[in-house]
């Protein structure tokens, strides 16, 4: 929980800038992308072969989706129908030339 609040804490206090972060409780994984200008944010990611899925938004702009499942996996977004590889800690090239990140618990 402190973990969570910190990175809550850490995107107010950094400006504009968009931000990514994930938070891990056990099992379950939520994956969080600062976004407020956005309209649609999808998460796409390996543990379902690259199905689209889509994201909330909350009030103050941060889309999240949750309850993903606690082992590695490879994922990017598509924001507003543009591709989107946020700065993360592990990234790859795909087999299409492309990026994407690497989740490592």
């Amino acid at each position: 929980m402190i973990r969570f609040l910190s990175s809550i804490l850490f995107i107010f206090v950094s400006g504009c800038a968009p931000h990514h972060f994930i938070d891990s409780e056990s099992d379950d994984v939520t994956v969080y992308l600062d976004a407020p200008k956005a309209s649609k944010v999808i998460f796409v990611s390996s543990l379902d072969s690259f199905q689209k899925h889509e994201t909330q938004k909350n009030s103050r702009g941060v889309w999240t989706i949750g309850n993903l499942t606690d082992r590695e996996f490879y994922y990017f977004y598509i924001v507003d129908g543009r591709v989107h590889v946020p700065d993360c800690r592990y990234k790859e090239i795909d087999d299409f030339g492309g990026t994407h990140c690497i989740y490592q618990p």
